[in-house]
């Protein structure tokens, strides 16, 4: 993406909010090639496609991410339009620190900390065997 939009409190805490309704965390081990397996990691928010708008808001608003649509997958189902971050860097910076700040308590929150905890372990353990460190983007 690389451009976000100003972003007032009022609104990092409604995506948060909302990210309690249809936020998805995942997390699984994916084939490397010749590196052999790795780890991958995603935060999305899947929305029928009338619900568009709202995903555009969280692309823009973070920065980060992608948009996609995908076509209904039974007649009487809408259009699905999907807001995604799968970067590790954009989850790292971007993704964590906006949701450590803006999630409200909840379920979700439960299970955002845990997949936090893996991500951040994991991306503890790349710094280690790549020689590198970052410090997170804040968005307010």
């Amino acid at each position: 993406m690389g451009r976000s939009l100003p972003a007032t409190w009022a609104l990092l805490e409604m995506l948060g909010g909302f990210t309690c309704a249809e936020g998805t965390f995942t997390s699984s081990e994916v084939d490397g090639g010749s590196n052999g397996p790795r780890r991958s990691f995603a935060f999305a928010i899947a929305l029928g496609s009338s619900d568009a708008g709202t995903c555009w808001l969280f692309a823009t608003t973070l920065g980060v991410g992608r948009v996609r649509v995908y076509p209904r997958r039974e007649p009487h189902y809408d259009d699905e339009v999907v807001y995604a971050v799968r970067a590790f860097r954009d989850l790292v910076d971007v993704v964590v620190p906006f949701l450590d700040e803006h999630l409200p308590p909840s379920h979700k929150r439960a299970q955002f900390e845990a997949w936090r905890a893996e991500l951040l372990a994991y991306d503890a353990t790349r710094a280690t065997r790549q020689g590198w460190s970052r410090r997170p983007r804040r968005l307010t």
